[in-house]
């Protein structure tokens, strides 16, 4: 039994759930089995992956780097959620020629949720949980 399925079984919701999903870092393994969980599981995990490498390596991790073949989910996910804001400024940036991106890195840096409504972004998050099983 991993994390995810412990979580199910403690009917974990909002906030418990969303910590509970943070065990990706000690269970790694988990990710090669995501896709056998519903669709707002493997949301969770991404973007508490996006929230994690914008807090450690900034904004370029995402667009440029260690995350960036996973940058379309992540997309989608926080589309799911309800974060389209957060989604649009990733888009932007991505679309950008990365001598663009890196003259306006620290404008688009300061337009994410972490430099604004932190709480409010991870609100939305907790409230897909909350949406996601009721169904």
């Amino acid at each position: 039994m991993n994390f995810i399925d412990r979580a199910f079984d403690n009917n974990l919701h909002g906030d418990d759930f969303l910590q509970a999903m943070a065990d990706i870092y000690s269970e790694s393994e988990v990710r090669q089995v995501l896709n056998q969980y519903p669709q707002f599981v493997k949301d969770i995990v991404l973007i508490i992956d996006y929230d994690t490498a914008i807090q450690m390596e900034g904004l370029d991790e995402v667009i440029y780097g260690s995350l960036e073949e996973e940058l379309p989910e992540i997309l989608q996910a926080l589309n799911n959620c309800g974060a389209g804001f957060e989604a649009d400024i990733l888009r932007k940036a991505k679309a950008m020629t990365q001598e663009k991106f890196e003259e306006k890195y620290a404008d688009l840096y300061n337009e994410l949720a972490i430099n604004n409504d932190y709480d409010g972004f991870w609100d939305l998050v907790r409230s897909y949980i909350d949406a996601s099983l009721q169904t």
